[in-house]
């Protein structure tokens, strides 16, 4: 069996060749489709989720402290 090293070393002139222009091309039109644009509403919604659970966890903190001083 073939050692990797010796495999890759064998075929390292095929590592430098170069994509013609039209593949290179080809490849930039594919990418600007798939590439979508940032959503912030995710962050925006991680932020209520934050703030929300602050809230909850204040509310009962103030729930605790006043039932406990009766």
């Amino acid at each position: 069996m073939p050692d990797l090293f010796d495999f890759f070393k064998e075929n390292e002139k095929n590592l430098q060749e170069q994509p013609s222009e039209q593949v290179w091309q080809r490849l930039e039109k594919k990418l600007e489709r798939t590439r979508r644009p940032k959503r912030r509403g995710i962050q925006f919604l991680q932020l209520w989720v934050v703030a929300l659970l602050l809230l909850i966890l204040i509310l009962a903190a103030v729930m605790v402290w006043h039932y406990t001083r009766r």
